[in-house]
């Protein structure tokens, strides 16, 4: 189980934090994966998205993508995974299907670093 979260916060239901569980649960923590960034989370400097060293190897920022979500627990392989990347607004579309302990995820997001 984890804390839900939605748009950034963390709703509440009679006072109490909601939480998330299963397939809900995978799929939170992969959008959250995606858009933790190399270098910014305080405890672990080396965990996220190399964004910076990707904006000039696409293939190596592809990798990394995939490897931040088979990172999470509970992920068993990432099908029919497309990268759409736009230097101009500096935003990346991702679209994966994505098999888990609990079956199939579609997963489409915008990971922004802007």
């Amino acid at each position: 189980m984890d804390i839900l979260m939605q748009e950034n916060s963390l709703p509440l239901k009679n006072g109490d934090f909601q939480l998330v569980s299963g397939v809900d649960e995978i799929k939170q923590q992969i959008i959250i994966a995606l858009n933790t960034f190399y270098g910014d989370w305080a405890l672990d400097y080396t965990v996220g998205i190399d964004y910076v060293y990707g904006l000039r190897h696409e293939e190596f920022l592809e990798y990394d993508i995939k490897k931040q979500i088979c990172g999470v627990v509970g992920v068993l392989s990432v099908n029919n995974f497309a990268i759409e990347y736009d230097k101009t607004n500096l935003v990346i579309n991702v679209t994966a299907s994505i098999k888990t302990v609990y079956g199939k995820v579609d997963i489409q997001t915008t990971i922004n670093r802007g």
